[in-house]
């Protein structure tokens, strides 16, 4: 038995609960192989995830270590049905079948079936889709698969013909941009109808501007299109929103329209002469001093406007607290990105393409530098001894992404934590934090480890004992975690096949 199928294994056990990225099926008698195919549907219409068969679910298990291994052969009928299954789901999914095979030292066999993010469209098994929840799996209706569709970014708001005068897109914009690019044409619908920014209506073949134009031109985008396309910034004393008669707002939020080049640049000075000023605390005269860097703040700002999903009718939000700055965008990470690789892994391409490629074009455009904001936000963190950015989005927040820039210097206790997390165990518990950091006060290691979790920093995950809760990264993806690298899933798929 080679070495790296027991170093899988016995990470896989040591995984202490499921979520949405990863999911328990023993074959026993009560297994229902409708909802194991349900279960790959709604991975795949969320960030992904690996179903290990043959397993018993750790929260359930009475067994411990090997004996919760009751393998593929415990019901080699229901393993055979659920490759059958797998075949009907829509669009079928490469690679799925068959799973990757893991002897175990008991002589059974586990299969994992990696399931990849779904890309380009939603998958479906009997006409109906699904999604996970952070425990269990939701039908989507007609109405939600639409709306998720463009939150994705399967669909692509930007391309999408409006009901907009081609008058109100020859501004002071349109002529920067075209004479940047040198285009020969006078007429402005000569002009977009080239490029790519304005198409003819398949019912009557009127031609019209599509969305991209409008929010790259038009002086007003959100009102001639009748939408929400704004950034709102929000300015509030301390460190929490309070949700009462009276908001705990120090100003007036401030709405920054146009174009999106505009949005971006106005947004981007407008927020670091709020943070240059720092935030004066009313009840003490404190001035607060904010160390986040500008470019964290620049890309975070552009990364909002350029990635966001435009057929919500929703603001980019900017808030700046006491501790800490959140912008967040609608929309959730299309294409490969998830919650999990964001910053490490290249994206395959941007939700908003069109308007991307013309936003280029500009004269001094914003940083578009592909793939390359959230890596930089990351290094220039760590550079001025900030933690890393944090980030939000499903199920915390239905349909949005949040970035949190935090305005507090790293313990010098977490660098030791995350090392260990990132290089060592992929678990932490206060017994085995205590021991990294040479600390024997339960009570303080207690309070850093609460301390990361309220911040987004670390994900404590469910146990029975408080003594024993274990804690992790949240861009820990149970995928590598598990597989480690895809040459031990190739090297297992080419046993199987053969």
């Amino acid at each position: 038995m080679e070495n790296s199928n027991i170093e899988i294994i016995n990470r896989i056990l040591a995984i202490p609960a499921e979520d949405r990225t990863i999911e328990f099926k023993r074959l026993g008698k009560d297994v229902s192989v409708a909802k194991i195919t349900e279960t790959i549907v709604a991975m795949g219409n969320t960030d992904g995830g690996i179903l290990i068969i043959g397993v018993d679910d750790p929260q359930k298990s009475n067994h411990k270590g090997f004996d919760r291994i009751f393998g593929i052969e415990e019901n080699p009928e229901i393993f055979d049905e659920i490759a059958r299954n797998t075949q009907r789901i829509t669009p079928p999914i490469a690679g799925l079948w068959p799973p990757v095979l893991l002897e175990a030292p008991n002589n059974k066999k586990i299969g994992l079936i990696v399931i990849p993010k779904a890309k380009d469209n939603f998958l479906s098994i009997d006409n109906r889709v699904y999604i996970c929840l952070e425990k269990g799996n939701k039908m989507l209706s007609p109405h939600e698969v639409i709306k998720y569709s463009y939150a994705k970014g399967f669909q692509h708001a930007d391309r999408e013909l409006v009901e907009v005068d081609f008058d109100l897109l020859k501004t002071d914009y349109y002529e920067r941009w075209k004479k940047t690019r040198e285009i020969p044409f006078n007429d402005i619908r000569e002009v977009l109808f080239n490029t790519g920014l304005a198409r003819k209506d398949d019912i009557n073949g009127q031609l019209k501007p599509v969305r991209a134009a409008v929010l790259l031109f038009a002086l007003f985008p959100h009102t001639v299109m009748k939408t929400k396309c704004t950034i709102r910034v929000f300015q509030y004393e301390g460190t929490i929103e309070k949700m009462h008669e009276t908001l705990n707002l120090l100003s007036t939020p401030v709405t920054i329209e146009g174009p999106v080049i505009k949005q971006i640049e106005e947004a981007q000075k407008f927020v670091l002469t709020l943070l240059r000023a720092g935030m004066r605390i009313p009840a003490s005269g404190f001035v607060t001093t904010y160390r986040i860097p500008e470019r964290a703040i620049r890309e975070a700002i552009t990364n909002a406007v350029i990635h966001r999903d435009y057929h919500i009718k929703r603001d980019v939000e900017v808030r700046v607290f006491e501790d800490r700055v959140e912008i967040e965008s609608p929309g959730l990470f299309p294409f490969n990105i998830t919650p999990f690789n964001i910053g490490f892994v290249r994206s395959e391409g941007y939700r908003n393409d069109l308007m991307v490629k013309h936003l280029r074009e500009f004269p001094n455009p914003p940083n578009l530098d592909r793939n390359e904001g959230v890596r930089a936000m990351r290094s220039e963190m760590d550079r001025n001894n900030l933690y890393p950015p944090v980030f939000y989005t499903y199920p915390n927040l239905e349909d949005a992404v949040r970035v949190v820039l935090f305005n507090s210097i790293k313990a010098t206790e977490w660098d030791k934590v995350a090392a260990y997390l990132n290089n060592k165990e992929k678990y932490v518990t206060n017994e085995k934090a205590r021991k990294v950091l040479g600390n024997p006060d339960t009570s303080k290691v207690s309070r850093l480890l609460r301390k990361w979790v309220s911040q987004g920093l670390l994900i404590k995950l469910e146990s029975g004992s408080k003594k024993n809760s274990r804690y992790r990264l949240p861009i820990t993806d149970k995928r590598d975690e598990i597989l480690f690298a895809d040459t031990n899933v190739n090297k297992n798929k080419r046993h199987t096949n053969q």
